[in-house]
């Protein structure tokens, strides 16, 4: 299967960012962690219905059975 390139998958990304539920983005600056929390997780799953389809495949690094990450550049815990 071929990979996704770059340009394509940002405009996705772009695309996808820009019909995100407004509430969604307006709760991201929220005072109440919970409420921050809660918009990233709803922008998450937005992101997730926006991208189903596409194949994310690795560039072989890793070994067999390895899982691929996709942001290999932030392994940082998430919280």
């Amino acid at each position: 299967m071929p990979r996704i390139s770059d340009d394509i998958l940002l405009t996705h990304l772009e695309v996808a960012l820009a019909v995100a539920p407004e509430h969604t983005l307006l709760r991201l600056n929220a005072d109440d962690p919970r409420a921050q929390r809660s918009a990233r997780v709803d922008l998450a799953r937005h992101l997730v219905e926006r991208m189903r389809g596409f194949t994310i495949e690795s560039d072989g690094d890793g070994g067999a059975g390895a899982q691929s990450c996709l942001f290999p550049g932030d392994l940082s815990p998430i919280g």
